[in-house]
């Protein structure tokens, strides 16, 4: 009997054991859809950098930001990666977008709903499949999430590159970042966030950039993309009259040519300097070979005079 009883209490422990595990994933795993279609799904899920960090680093949730905004601060943002161990170490990955145009403008509008609707200990993520593919694996999966003055964004898997053979159909390892790097486009920049302020990562993604919001947003209406703007639109009443613009152009072409100028007198000059120390360089040459011809005409002469013969 005590053995039987040894043993279910054994099983009861597992099982809670068990339980408990299944719980612990399926939290981890759950989440609310705010879009599920064309294979493209935007949704809110529990922040993990939140439960590491406990109650002192919550988010700025919900937020209230606009599908614009959220493409003005998307955009900027690049990912370099590769397809292999081999590639990685032979090719030198250039950045692509993380979201092309087209993705953007689609799924902006399902982001800000999903950050207005987020909660403090919350984010909201995305996955979306390879662009124009008829069927692919690979996907662009990753959160966003704002706290403080940051936007922090963490990308698990992009489409670009080509997820590696597992050998024998396995599920893609956690560990394995494709070697992706995160980049700003210029003239943005990335955050330099304070160790005091810096998320407390998960363990599996390593794949992270912060953006400061408003210096971001201030960047963008200084110099908006023309590739993003919508076709047709007409430029707001506060922009520049054709008059302002002209004198603009013309100021910067003064100062263009006063640059050129300062640049072409200041090579001029090291042209000169240069041309002066060579010939200060050749008269030094010249001056000892000059030396070495006299020495030489000296010790000829030395051996060319006669020799007198010893007295008898």
């Amino acid at each position: 009997m005590t053995s039987a009883a040894a043993l279910l209490s054994w099983s009861l422990i597992l099982t809670l054991l068990t339980l408990e595990s299944l719980s612990s994933c399926s939290f981890l795993t759950t989440g609310r859809l705010v879009y599920d279609q064309q294979d493209i799904r935007i949704g809110i899920e529990a922040d993990p950098t939140v439960a590491r960090s406990g109650q002192t680093a919550l988010n700025n949730h919900p937020a209230d930001l606009t599908p614009k905004e959220l493409e003005s601060l998307l955009q900027v943002i690049q990912v370099s990666g590769y397809s292999g161990t081999l590639v990685g170490l032979l090719a030198n990955p250039q950045p692509v977008p993380l979201f092309t145009p087209k993705e953007l403008s689609t799924i902006s509008g399902y982001l800000a709903t999903a950050f207005h609707q987020a909660k403090q200990t919350e984010r909201v993520f995305f996955s979306l499949p390879k662009p124009d593919v008829a069927y692919s694996e690979d996907r662009t999966v990753g959160s966003l999430f704002l706290r403080g003055r940051y936007l922090h964004v963490v990308v698990t898997d992009h489409s670009s590159f080509i997820q590696a053979d597992t050998g024998g159909g396995n599920l893609k390892d956690l560990r394995d970042s494709k070697g992706m790097k995160l980049w700003v486009a210029g003239p943005a920049q990335a955050a330099m966030v304070p160790d005091l302020e810096e998320p407390r990562w998960a363990p599996f993604e390593t794949v992270h950039l912060s953006l400061n919001v408003k210096e971001v947003l201030a960047q963008w209406s200084k110099t908006p993309s023309v590739r993003m703007s919508p076709v047709g639109t007409v430029a707001p009443s506060s922009s520049p009259s054709p008059l302002l613009n002209k004198n603009s152009r013309v100021a910067d072409s003064n100062e263009d040519l006063q640059l050129q100028v300062r640049e072409l007198t200041s090579s001029n000059l090291e042209l000169r300097n240069r041309l002066e120390e060579q010939n200060k360089r050749m008269q030094q040459v010249q001056d000892q070979l000059e030396q070495l011809r006299q020495e030489l005409g000296k010790a000829k002469s030395k051996s060319q005079q006669p020799r007198r013969m010893p007295a008898p």
